[in-house]
């Protein structure tokens, strides 16, 4: 009788001492689609893309106005002529420059756009695990369409805690980057 006190005495100290571990889930979907640092991102990249498009829609034009009048030169010549005409041979090389200039650009602005993407991943992947740790979550699974997490109680859902957070997080920061327009004025006056 004795040992078996003893054990059961052993087990509730053990059950006590074991700690119970806090979990939570986010929707992983909503969190992006309500970060505002992921908002202003998508802004930035439809604009860089918009100005890229104009850039390349404004040099086709130059393309068409300088191909037109040799086109007409062209047409005129024949075949060996139209090989070794120095003018014609000058325009297709300038073009064939400008043409990998823009797909270098073109390239670029791709992997700055990936590179952009991967950031602010890693920024969200990183909140949430500092949340999760200030907070004492033993884990924070993510809730998505590919079905890692197909229920979760909503007393454990903390989706619109962490938009929240890091929005307010983000917005903090953008504000510390933003100069203060009155003191720029302020510093343009006085040197005038």
């Amino acid at each position: 009788m004795k040992k078996i006190i003893a054990l059961v005495a052993v087990l509730t100290i053990a059950a006590s001492c074991q700690e119970t571990q806090k979990v939570a889930f986010i929707d992983n979907a909503k969190v992006y689609e309500e970060y505002q640092e992921k908002i202003d991102l998508e802004a930035s990249i439809t604009k860089r893309q918009e100005d890229f498009k104009k850039r390349t829609d404004s040099l086709a034009m130059a393309y068409q106005v300088e191909a037109a009048p040799l086109q007409a030169k062209f047409n005129k010549l024949s075949q060996q002529q139209q090989q070794t005409n120095p003018e014609i041979i000058a325009f297709g090389k300038k073009w064939q420059m400008i043409e990998s200039q823009i797909k270098t650009q073109e390239q670029s602005l791709q992997e700055q756009l990936e590179n952009d993407l991967k950031e602010l991943d890693t920024h969200v992947e990183e909140f949430i695990a500092d949340y999760a740790k200030k907070n004492n979550y033993s884990f924070v699974l993510g809730k998505n369409k590919s079905g890692g997490l197909i229920y979760g109680n909503e007393s454990s859902n903390i989706t619109e805690t962490i938009i929240k957070e890091i929005n307010a997080s983000y917005s903090s920061k953008k504000d510390s980057k933003t100069p203060n327009t009155e003191d720029s004025t302020e510093n343009n006056e006085t040197a005038e």
